[in-house]
């Protein structure tokens, strides 16, 4: 039987992995994307305009100039005193609207506040040991659903620096994220400074991954790099319950499998990013950038692709 979740929050620890040595700071560089670009099999530019919950337009800015940020309040031995306050909450509601092959989006978005719990941690490793502890997280983070979409669509997306997420229809999942090579020729196509043009694709225009390829850690764009299928590997057998012998171990299992319906679920996680994601992605962005993969995650029936 199909086991429903009720509730889904992400324990998440986060360790970024970097050499001491390792001071990039860099973003993904324009090649970098031009390059996942050219693998795809079509894209679109947009540019998503904040609106309010009637889609009359408010603003061409879409990303938060400065994110809320939540911290556990406690004394660490590392980071020292850590305040609890959060001087800039972020907006609990947002609303966009974007336009896409032939398609008008108009998103309903509320801040995802089970993204993390009051115990994340992020560390960074160096060839000493442990160099820098933090538990500090930008609250960019939101999910939702299409207007007057509600059952049938799915939408995660984090506005850390501009919209970075997927949107999930019935007919397809659309995938988005800002466009880095910004020129002058943006401003003045649009005649605004405020525009943000953003690169859109499908799912299904990334290229089927070659059939016989290595072994790999997903990578998420960069998977597109590597041509490689993302694979999740199972380090110990999986334990099953043993087949019911008679009507009354039958009922019992039943009840069992009923009562795990309603029941809230926790997922502990561990994520390690090592010094190559830091120096595709660079330092200033790797954060936001698992941050924002975790968030569409844990969308339901999400297929792992990259991003």
């Amino acid at each position: 039987m199909e086991i429903l979740w009720k509730t889904l929050t992400w324990t998440l620890s986060l360790v970024v992995m970097a050499a001491s040595e390792f001071q990039s700071v860099n973003r993904l560089s324009h090649n970098s994307q031009e390059e996942f670009l050219s693998y795809l099999q079509h894209y679109q530019l947009t540019v998503p305009v904040r609106v309010d919950e009637n889609g009359e337009f408010l603003s061409y800015t879409v990303k938060q100039h400065r994110p809320g940020r939540r911290r556990r309040g406690a004394v660490d031995p590392i980071m020292g005193p850590v305040p609890s306050l959060d001087p800039d909450p972020p907006e609990s509601r947002l609303f966009y609207r974007l336009s896409a092959y032939g398609k008008h989006f108009h998103l309903n978005l509320t801040l995802n506040p089970h993204l993390v719990s009051k115990h994340f941690t992020v560390e960074y490793w160096g060839k000493e040991g442990l160099e820098w502890r933090h538990n500090m997280v930008d609250n960019c983070h939101y999910i939702g659903f299409l207007r007057n979409q509600h059952s049938t669509t799915r939408v995660a997306l984090s506005n850390c620096k501009g919209l970075h997420g997927v949107i999930t229809t019935e007919e397809e999942q659309y995938l988005i994220e800002p466009l880095k090579n910004i020129s002058s020729t943006t401003s003045s196509e649009w005649n605004l400074e405020e525009a943000q043009q953003h690169v859109i694709y499908k799912m299904s225009a990334i290229p089927s991954p070659q059939e016989h390829s290595q072994e790999f850690s997903c990578g998420i764009s960069d998977l597109i790099k590597t041509s490689a299928p993302c694979q999740f590997s199972t380090p110990y057998p999986v334990q099953t319950s043993p087949v019911p012998q008679n009507d009354s171990e039958r009922l019992n299992s039943t009840h069992r499998q009923r009562r795990s319906v309603s029941t809230e679920r926790f997922v502990e996680t561990l994520v390690v990013a090592d010094k190559m994601m830091v120096g595709y992605h660079g330092r200033k962005d790797i954060e936001h950038y698992i941050l924002s993969v975790m968030n569409i995650v844990r969308l339901p029936n999400f297929t792992v692709m990259p991003v």
